[in-house]
């Protein structure tokens, strides 16, 4: 399909600009309902705000829907695509997440329908109404039974990976033996929460569904809370969905006990919460080293694990 001026339309805006940029192909499209046989869609916008892939909102005469097509590999370290799809359509069927429509991972393309609502932004997060809403939607999703074939996401082993990727990327020799030390610290890290958590290295117990990834762009208010963005979805303790708030978040820590008790955390101890939230940061640092950013090295934090 040709180029074609597209409105770009980003999260948080009431105006639309137009550019041009290169629509998705026919193959892509031809996933969405009422354009599988070629027909073009009533309407194309392309969807700003991730790092990782290409969205498009795309309405047809069956509907609205969201098609999303994979960034390059190099932008997306850790992402597997069927973990991704299980555990999105069982937050789905929650009530959690939009519903999948279509997938192809050969060809690099999910659609899901499009949910009206307000995409959150930063300031969200450090607001005592807004991490209710976020900490009750966070107890349903770890109440949801793991798929039983799911294996537990083994931290250490991610971030590992992520240092054995940055050697692609050009990250010099000062860098991979910084890096490599972060992988250790996450080692004892993990070992703490799973040890506070009762059980063995994926949580025991409490091993469940989390999502992974909240950042304010993955959040969208409208009928409820909706969580966006599955790819980092994993199967292991809960208490990870809170630190990953926490982590990102430094306007959300003063909120931390409340956050907690509303996701029915509130037997979290101090120790394990430090452990996770080290965690977080450490993986969010070594997935920026991986992708070659320079901003991996910006949070001195990674490099020191104390308890």
């Amino acid at each position: 399909m040709a180029a074609l001026p597209i409105a770009v339309v980003g999260c948080n805006v009431t105006s639309v600009s137009v550019v041009e940029v290169a629509a998705p192909g026919l193959a892509a499209l031809a996933h969405v309902p009422g354009l599988e046989a070629g027909a073009r869609p009533l309407r194309l916008e392309r969807l700003i705000g991730g790092s990782v892939n290409d969205s498009w909102r795309v309405d047809t005469r069956q509907g609205r829907f969201v098609l999303r097509i994979d960034g390059p590999a190099w932008r997306r370290p850790g992402v597997d695509r069927q973990r991704e799809l299980q555990l999105h359509r069982a937050a789905a069927a929650a009530g959690l997440a939009p519903r999948v429509i279509a997938a192809d991972a050969a060809l690099g393309v999910l659609v899901c329908e499009y949910l009206d609502g307000r995409t959150w932004s930063e300031a969200d997060l450090s607001q005592v109404g807004q991490l209710k809403q976020l900490g009750a939607c966070l107890a349903r999703l770890h109440a949801l039974m793991p798929p039983p074939d799911l294996e537990p996401f083994d931290h250490a082993d991610c971030a590992q990976h992520y240092v054995e990727s940055a050697a692609t990327v050009g990250a010099d020799t000062t860098q991979r033996a910084a890096a490599n030390q972060i992988v250790a610290n996450v080692r004892v890290a993990a070992a703490v929460v799973a040890a506070e958590s009762g059980g063995g290295p994926d949580g025991g117990a409490s091993s469940c569904i989390i999502h992974g990834d909240l950042v304010h762009g993955n959040l969208l208010e409208g009928a409820r809370l909706w969580l966006l963005d599955w790819e980092y979805a994993q199967r292991t303790a809960a208490i990870y969905d809170v630190a990953c708030v926490l982590a990102y978040y430094p306007g959300a820590r003063p909120h931390a006990a409340l956050l907690l008790a509303v996701a029915g955390l509130e037997a979290a101890s101090a120790k394990q919460l430090a452990a996770a939230v080290y965690v977080y940061q450490a993986l969010t640092g070594l997935w920026h080293l991986a992708r070659g950013d320079p901003a991996w090295a910006m949070n001195p934090v990674m490099n020191k694990f104390k308890l």
